[in-house]
């Protein structure tokens, strides 16, 4: 008996160390210049696990706004505050983290973002999350 639990074990243990790997969420980085984010396109998986990495390496306060995407995405309870009314705010040289699952968007969907802080908008400060 000792013998079949000790088998089941080992035979169940790489799956469950596959789901586990499966679940963990993948980083992305986006970096706030001077001249816009880079990189400007964000690929995700519809349904994602993600962790979203943000730097302002500008010398003046940036923002990602995108309304539709944060209501969509299923935000981390502790990150929801960091995204309130749909935008992401970075002053000179402060950095933000977000956890989120990815929306479930049709494939090939997309959510533009842009920063609106004075003179981004003339400067084409623009970026897109691309669903597959």
């Amino acid at each position: 008996m000792k013998t079949a639990l000790l088998a089941l074990v080992a035979i169940a243990t790489p799956a469950l160390a596959q789901t586990s790997a499966a679940r963990a969420p993948q980083s992305v980085a986006i970096t706030m210049t001077d001249h816009g984010f880079v990189p400007s396109t964000i690929v995700l998986r519809r349904g994602g696990s993600y962790v979203l990495r943000v730097t302002n390496r500008s010398d003046k306060g940036h923002n990602l706004t995108q309304k539709a995407f944060f209501r969509a995405a299923r935000l981390s309870r502790e990150d929801r505050g960091l995204a309130s009314d749909g935008q992401l705010v970075l002053a000179p040289g402060e950095r933000a983290m977000l956890r989120f699952e990815a929306p479930m968007t049709r494939p090939g969907g997309t959510y533009q973002f842009s920063s609106t802080t004075l003179g981004d908008a003339d400067n084409d400060y623009t970026g897109v999350f691309r669903m597959r």
